[in-house]
């Protein structure tokens, strides 16, 4: 299987932004690379490839809070991506608040019980208090999420997962989630056909 073509980067992503861009869509056509980053497998995820997108970080990051939380990154996209063919990265900054949002609208449109279900779901999510937490606590929203085919921009989860290793990077991050979760405006979610 080949990867899917990498749509054009925005000129605005960081070096290190447009290296894991890359290496999802290297995974997205290897899934035996992918199989390597999931929770349940035995061997270490492959610290080259890590080391290849933290080598791009700005020198102020400590690199290993920054490998920590790519690893999460890529994580994440392995269990969101599954075993769907289509690519469920969107590089257009849909962020897992608005993902969370558009899975509770398309379980349940209409404010029922199912969709506080899904508000309960993403309020556990984001109480974590520290990286690992969160990525424990946001994996079975990714399969979830993948099961209903709802993309979200795998590169900003990152971003946000390095915010996540500080206080204040915390609350901002919670504080963004919750917006995008809680928007109003109509919108079609963001799932693939």
């Amino acid at each position: 299987m080949t990867a899917p073509p990498i749509p054009r980067v925005s000129a605005y992503w960081a070096p290190w932004e447009h290296a894991l861009h890359t290496f999802l869509a290297r995974i997205h056509g290897d899934r035996r690379l992918a199989a390597r980053f999931l929770p349940a497998a035995a061997a270490e995820p492959p610290v080259p490839a890590v080391e290849a997108i933290t080598v791009h970080l700005p020198v102020t990051l400590e690199r290993g809070l920054a490998a920590r939380a790519v690893r999460h990154a890529v994580a994440l996209y392995a269990v969101h991506q599954g075993s769907i063919a289509g690519g469920l990265h969107r590089p257009d900054g849909t962020s897992i608040g608005a993902a969370c949002r558009d899975l509770a609208r398309l379980i349940a449109p209409d404010h029922t019980l199912v969709q506080r279900r899904e508000r309960t779901r993403f309020d556990g999510a984001v109480e974590a208090e520290t990286l690992d937490e969160l990525s424990t606590r946001l994996h079975p929203l990714m399969a979830e999420l993948g099961r209903r085919r709802i993309a979200l921009d795998h590169v900003r989860l990152a971003k946000d997962l390095l915010w996540w290793e500080t206080p204040v990077g915390r609350r901002y991050t919670r504080n963004r989630w919750e917006e995008d979760f809680h928007d109003l405006a109509p919108q079609l979610p963001h799932h693939e056909s």
